[in-house]
């Protein structure tokens, strides 16, 4: 099959459905723009390590197919075929720009592209959507769109928009984490702690940054195993040097009290069933950010937070507890 076939040498094209137009009739314009967009999303798409954001590129691109099919038919195949882009294919942009805004939170300022090579490309990507729309606009004057396909071209701008704005999030993240994996003074050497594998810690830390970030509050966090002993340290960037300490006493306290170390609060108040007990165990934390770990029921070890407030330290610690639990399960 010959790549070239000099039909539209003299500046015409078909449609599909055979009708003959020029080749800047503003059908072409809109179907030719959406293959633009097409095309600069397969650079992201080549260029991402993240599996789900890349699926979603990929889902993406293969609706944009769909769109530059519906464009480029004229009326009688149009007729024929049907509408190929639903209200079901506009919700599901949706579902994808809620979940995740939740994931890194409420966007409270406009971002200036080009944090990422990957960000760069979903808003190039952004920015021809727009474009394509603003065409597609003006072809429903003229010709029948349907009211689903404008719909998807103006929720899918803000679909890219937030996928660049979590590529850029989950890379920070990323990096700052890899750069503490590296040997430093402030990390310690991990060891393998009754069921808490360096696997398993780093992605708790991952976790803990993640939150950590996400609240703008640098914390330490200290991992210890089931007797209570540290077997990971990891203080984040800006985190108090008062935090490293407190952080390894807070799992050391859920492990060996079996319960979150706010719980002690109350109880170590004069007149309390545990009180005076931080003086005979100095180690002993009676303040929120220590809480256990669980496996089968059996205590696994215990994480501790320090370098916020009680409620932040506490945010924080519960982010790093689900997280274990999924990953156990």
């Amino acid at each position: 099959m010959s790549i070239f076939t000099k039909r539209g040498d003299q500046g015409l094209t078909s449609l599909y459905g055979g009708t003959e137009v020029s080749k800047d009739d503003l059908r072409v314009w809109c179907y030719g723009t959406v293959d633009e967009a097409n095309s600069a999303l397969a650079i992201a798409h080549a260029s991402l390590e993240f599996d789900d954001l890349k699926s979603i590129v990929r889902e993406i691109q293969n609706k944009l197919f769909s769109v530059g099919a519906e464009l480029a038919s004229d009326e009688n195949q149009r007729q024929k075929e049907g509408e190929r882009i639903t209200d079901q294919d506009v919700s599901r942009l949706e579902d994808i720009i809620t979940g995740y805004t939740e994931e890194f939170g409420k966007v409270t300022s406009f971002s200036l592209p080009g944090e990422t090579p990957v960000s760069a490309a979903l808003h190039l990507t952004r920015t021809i959507v727009r474009r394509a729309e603003r065409h597609v606009v003006t072809l429903s004057r003229e010709s029948y769109v349907s009211a689903s396909l404008l719909r998807y071209l103006n929720r899918l701008s803000d679909a890219l928009f937030v996928l660049a704005k979590i590529e850029v999030y989950r890379s920070f993240i990323r990096r700052v984490a890899d750069k503490l994996k590296k040997p430093q003074s402030a990390v310690a050497v991990v060891e393998d702690g009754q069921g808490l594998s360096p696997e398993l810690c780093d992605r708790l830390r991952d976790a803990a940054l993640s939150e950590s970030l996400a609240m703008g509050v640098p914390v330490s966090l200290a991992i210890a195993d089931a007797g209570g002993n540290q077997v990971y340290f990891c203080r984040f960037p800006g985190a108090l040097l008062v935090s490293i300490g407190i952080a390894r006493n807070k799992a050391y306290t859920a492990v060996v009290m079996k319960q979150p170390s706010g719980n002690l609060y109350e109880a170590a108040l004069p007149g309390g069933s545990l009180h005076g007990i931080n003086t005979a165990d100095p180690n002993l934390v009676v303040f929120g950010g220590g809480f256990p770990l669980f496996a089968g029921g059996a205590i696994a070890g215990g994480i501790g937070i320090s370098g916020g407030s009680v409620p932040e330290d506490e945010q924080i610690g519960k982010r790093v507890v689900a997280e274990f639990e999924r990953r156990i399960v």
